[in-house]
């Protein structure tokens, strides 16, 4: 079996063509506020965009949540309803929360405020 071995100027080429591909596929981008009237994000946090095929997958790691739709906007909207969303569920059931959704709550905690 024979090695491939690249030249140098095909090694540069490779990578560039790799780190656009990764470029154009996501973003990270911060997410300054949740767009509702009850809640504020105290600082803005970052959240990740995916582009595939015709979807936009939008997804804050921290507590592992994500959404996708059609375009960035819509996604980001259905995230900014899902953080909401998790963020009510554990503050109503905070006493039974386990390791995991105790780390969120304290994370989402952290960056939201009530108004």
């Amino acid at each position: 079996m024979q090695e491939s071995i690249l030249t140098p100027n095909q090694y540069k080429d490779l990578s560039k063509k790799i780190i656009h591909a990764v470029d154009t596929r996501y973003r990270i981008i911060p997410l300054n506020s949740l767009k509702h009237p009850k809640y504020h994000l105290k600082a803005p946090v970052h959240i990740t965009l995916e582009f595939e095929d015709e979807k936009v997958i939008a997804s804050f790691d921290d507590i592992e949540a994500f959404s996708y739709a059609d375009t960035a906007s819509e996604a980001i909207d259905l995230l900014c309803d899902e953080i909401i969303q998790i963020y009510e569920d554990l503050n109503e059931d905070q006493e039974n929360l386990g390791p995991l959704p105790n780390k969120w709550f304290h994370c989402l905690k952290d960056i939201i405020e009530c108004r």
